[in-house]
């Protein structure tokens, strides 16, 4: 029994907002606006050509019609096979923020006039060049060009948390005037993601205004913070453009990081020599004032993990109804053991959780902390092991995300050391295209076995397979081990302990 249409042959249809649609080099690709964790759709030609078809006031029906015309020997039903592939690989694979869990399309019955409008011409791929690029173990999987790009305005920052992962270098930063050159050469390149990390972007003092740069450009990004904003730095950030949605359809999204309510223990985990938390409640409250929701997150560790419910305690009166709370993973630069959440808080951070979600049934509530701690990777079994290497998520530096540091060094990974021998560009004098495409760049993502003599990898059987396609966490083996030229923890094959 044939399946019933993806699509009703009356309805109007529109590829969603949230999802950039391209070709990148003789590949289509389609991918979600989402600053944590950008999953890469890699299409056929047929499926990028199928989707730029759709601008949301075209039915249905009349698409089909063009596509048929433009393939004459396709089968009537080819056109929603293809569409229906698509989707359900996108609702499989939702990311972080949840985008694609409904699907790629977006319809109605009336015309969608602020859809998205594609140019077909432009998503017309030579099979064989297509074929070519699959074929390459060096080009499959990475992009032409970066599709995030990590805005590192500064390291400093408003606190000193125990828990960091940054390095806080101390360097020469860049000019608000080279930043300036580099947001116009992201919005030149088609790149929409450009979220700031690894500091505080306002413990600089012209980081409002670089803020402002961001908005003015309609680049996303997460606005995520520990400093003071009062209601008139609100007010320029939404005159800047904070609350308008990008593409129609994304909203910017504001985060304020607040750990605990009681003083002594913020304190503590701040690393500041006074409470911040009535600096904090006044933040909220000035963005509350103009309409904007923030997430209150918290990073619970083993020294904050009864804070949790009275931190809801304490924000919801003043209106806060987004809280997420996420647990510490060990850290490279400022680690301590306290700051893990163990088997012995369990039933504390449980019972806390239950009670919010009893007590506040209106707010939305993300956390990580509940679901148990799993076991270490010396009780790993084989099995365990070979499957989470298998469905391992490869890093995304240098295959479609690239970092500028705050003195202009060109990173893959905020949470590395950012300098010699990892350092993979010079923004200052370089353009990103230049940090892109530069034998430093590609010889860093893309080594030799001859660099990993004396390590399982140098006559690894999948060693390309799984370097130069599916990839692996060299800051995992540099942490584990001192060296990027070894096979992280977790890899089967690693014969260290």
């Amino acid at each position: 029994m044939p399946q019933q249409p993806l699509l009703d042959d009356a309805e109007f249809a529109g590829i969603r907002g949230e999802f950039v649609l391209k070709v990148d080099g003789d590949r289509p690709i389609l991918y979600p606006m989402d600053y944590s964790n950008t999953n890469v759709h890699y299409l056929l030609p047929t499926e990028g050509l199928a989707l730029s078809l759709f601008d949301g006031r075209t039915r249905f029906s009349d698409v089909r019609e063009v596509y048929l015309a433009l393939f004459p020997d396709a089968g009537p039903d080819d056109f929603d096979s293809i569409l229906r592939s698509v989707d359900e690989r996108v609702r499989r694979s939702p990311s972080t923020v949840g985008i694609g869990a409904d699907g790629v399309f977006e319809t109605s019955p009336e015309p969608i006039g602020d859809a998205i409008v594609y140019e077909p011409r432009d998503f017309v791929v030579s099979p064989e060049a297509h074929a070519a690029r699959l074929a390459d173990p060096r080009t499959r999987t990475r992009l032409d060009l970066p599709i995030n790009v990590y805005t590192v305005f500064t390291h400093h920052c408003v606190t000193r948390c125990l828990y960091c992962y940054a390095e806080r270098s101390r360097v020469a930063e860049m000019p608000l005037e080279r930043w300036e050159e580099i947001l116009d050469e992201l919005v030149e390149l088609g790149i929409h993601l450009a979220s700031p990390d690894n500091g505080d972007t306002l413990a600089r003092p012209d980081g409002l205004r670089f803020l402002e740069m961001l908005l003015e450009r309609d680049l996303y990004f997460l606005l995520s913070t520990k400093a003071h904003l009062g209601r008139g730095d609100v007010e320029r950030l939404l005159e800047a453009g904070l609350t308008k949605p990008i593409r129609g359809r994304v909203q910017r999204q504001v985060q304020l990081s607040i750990d605990a309510v009681d003083p002594e223990v913020s304190r503590r985990l701040l690393g500041t020599g006074r409470s911040r938390i009535p600096e904090n409640q006044e933040t909220l409250e000035n963005f509350l004032h103009f309409g904007v929701m923030p997430i209150v997150k918290g990073v619970i560790t083993g020294l904050n993990v009864d804070q949790i419910l009275p931190i809801v305690e304490a924000y919801y009166p003043l209106g806060a109804r987004r809280f997420s709370f996420v647990r510490y993973t060990r850290t490279f630069h400022r680690h301590r053991d306290e700051l893990y959440v163990r088997a012995e808080h369990l039933d504390r951070i449980r019972r806390q959780v239950d009670t919010i979600r009893t007590r506040y049934p209106d707010i939305t509530l993300d956390e990580n902390l509940t679901g148990g701690i799993g076991p270490s990777l010396e009780e790993l079994t084989d099995e365990q092991r070979q499957s989470l290497w298998a469905n391992r998520i490869g890093c995304g530096g240098g295959w479609m995300a690239l970092g500028v540091s705050a003195d202009g060094a060109a990173f893959l990974c905020e949470q590395m050391v950012i300098r010699e021998p990892f350092v993979v560009g010079d923004a200052r004098t370089q353009s990103i295209r230049e940090i892109w495409e530069s034998d430093a760049l590609r010889d860093f993502v893309f080594p030799v076995r001859e660099q990993f003599e004396g390590t399982p990898c140098h006559s690894c059987p999948d060693f390309e397979e799984c370097l130069w396609v599916q990839g692996r966490c060299y800051r995992d083996a540099f942490f584990a081990y001192g060296s990027v030229f070894c096979p992280p923890p977790l890899c089967p094959r690693n014969d260290r302990s």
